[in-house]
């Protein structure tokens, strides 16, 4: 096993097409703020813009010696502190699965996994599904999921599917969860408490909708496993799946003999890790105490992985050189992250972010309900699309959108509803966002073939979910 690769890493190939796709999104970025005139909002102590108070600036375009420096000025702008967490989150993540792959103990939890549900594998296949959608309707649990994503992948691949049914049931589950957003903290939570109105407020139909979403989720992973199962080479990822199947054997033996220790070790790891995901979770949505998930769960990895490897191998030289290992092997996906963000901070440096809110704004006034609650929709999808941060989202649009919305008929509720999902489905999707290209990278998938498996599933649901916002209109949600 030690001349094996690491169980985590960046594809080489991934990594260098998602990095074209951000590079060439930067420049249009930089092509928009030459053509969009520069303006901006007045905002208060809380960074959120003031309504009436955006003004045009004299200067506009973003010199294009900036672009090229975006990457490193984001590393001191106001994402500095997330590029920098996450950053180090995957990097950490990287070493504890390295050393959880050296020591025998993925082999040992999925060997496991199998042998408890191979008679009944789609009923696990559906409560995975539903675990991830739980924890991002209810906690707002999105980029964390990349913690459990290299061990499904492989169940996946041992069950007899693939690597974009893995995928599935664990970055898509938790984007369809994040989207649904029934106590949602970092999406309805903070848009509920800017609109003056209660995170139960409309909860109901938020419910209904999760029900249907899992539905149509877990009915598009199933129909597709079953297919790839009984016609493996129809795969997006037959080629590199065959390779991943040969690296990677459950049945093989253990670098280390005593498996119950193993087994045991990693479960600790694994429960500690939820309920601190589940503690920071309920301390948000209860107490409204804010535990950032991500350095928690950074700490644990980082502590109770080097612990659990000692544990297993009783070797600390060992311990410490495969963790490291781990961690220079994902290292990469910290560029991947700096120019994602890059494309979010030249627009708004260039001044135009503010002058599209004023202009989209605007043009919602005097529309009916039916066409206004589509057109906040899309007016989120476009942001969306730069601004990644459901909470920065909320700060930016919700003042404006607020005051408008009881003009035309919506209610704050339904409002809010078309925030979240236009907030959340496309965090799996859009090539801006750094989680979903991060989790593409380690699972050695190229954005086109991501593309291509998720792009009807997409279409699906803008088309449903802009169904059930007009239905909430005729229903008086």
């Amino acid at each position: 096993m030690e001349n094996q690769a690491n169980l985590l890493h960046i594809s080489k190939k991934a990594f260098i097409s998602v990095v074209l796709i951000l590079l060439g999104l930067m420049v249009v970025a930089g092509i928009l703020t030459h053509i969009i005139p520069a303006g901006t909002y007045v905002r208060d102590a809380d960074g959120m813009v003031i309504d009436g108070t955006y003004q045009v600036l004299p200067d506009g375009g973003h010199p294009v010696w900036r672009w090229l420096t975006a990457p490193v000025e984001v590393l001191w702008s106001a994402d500095a502190v997330n590029v920098i967490v996450i950053g180090l989150f995957l990097i950490i993540l990287g070493g504890t699965f390295t050393l959880m792959d050296k020591t025998g103990g993925i082999h040992v939890l999925i060997k496991r996994l199998i042998k408890r549900f191979k008679h009944n594998k789609y009923m696990l296949l559906r409560v995975v599904i539903l675990f991830f959608m739980a924890f991002g309707a209810f906690f707002g649990i999105f980029e964390e999921s990349i913690a459990l994503l290299p061990i499904l992948i492989l169940l996946s691949l041992s069950l007899g599917w693939d690597t974009m049914t893995g995928l599935g049931m664990c970055l898509l589950a938790a984007g369809f969860g994040f989207a649904t957003a029934v106590t949602n903290p970092f999406s309805v939570g903070i848009a509920s408490n800017l609109a003056g109105i209660s995170i139960l407020s409309g909860a109901w139909y938020r419910i209904i909708i999760f029900i249907i979403m899992y539905g149509v989720l877990q009915f598009f992973l199933v129909r597709y496993a079953k297919k790839v199962e009984a016609h493996p080479e129809t795969s997006l990822t037959y080629d590199s799946d065959r390779e991943k199947v040969r690296d990677f054997n459950p049945d093989q033996a253990l670098p280390y003999d005593n498996e119950a220790l193993i087994f045991r070790a990693y479960v600790i790891l694994f429960v500690v890790l939820f309920g601190g995901i589940l503690g920071a979770g309920l301390a948000e949505l209860v107490f409204g105490s804010s535990i950032p998930a991500i350095p928690l769960m950074a700490v644990i990895f980082l502590i109770g992985g080097l612990t659990a490897g000692y544990v297993v191998s009783r070797d600390i030289r060992f311990t410490f050189k495969t963790f490291a290992s781990g961690m220079l092997s994902v290292a990469p996906a910290f560029i991947l992250i700096v120019l994602a963000v890059s494309v979010k901070h030249i627009i708004t440096e260039g001044g135009i972010m503010d002058t599209i809110l004023f202009n989209l704004a605007n043009a919602l006034s005097g529309q009916s309900p039916y066409i206004g609650i589509l057109f906040i929709y899309g007016l989120v999808l476009f942001i969306q699309f730069f601004v990644g941060s459901a909470s920065a989202k909320a700060f930016l649009i919700m003042p404006l959108l607020i005051p408008l919305v009881a003009l035309v008929g919506i209610s704050k509720e339904l409002a809010i509803l078309a925030f979240v999902f236009g907030d959340g489905y496309t965090n799996v999707i859009f090539p801006t966002n750094g989680v979903l290209l991060i989790g593409l990278s380690i699972a050695s998938v190229s954005y086109g073939k991501w593309f291509r498996f998720t792009f009807k599933l997409q279409v699906f649901t803008l088309l449903l979910t802009a169904v059930l916002l007009m239905l909430g209109i005729l229903i008086g949600y």
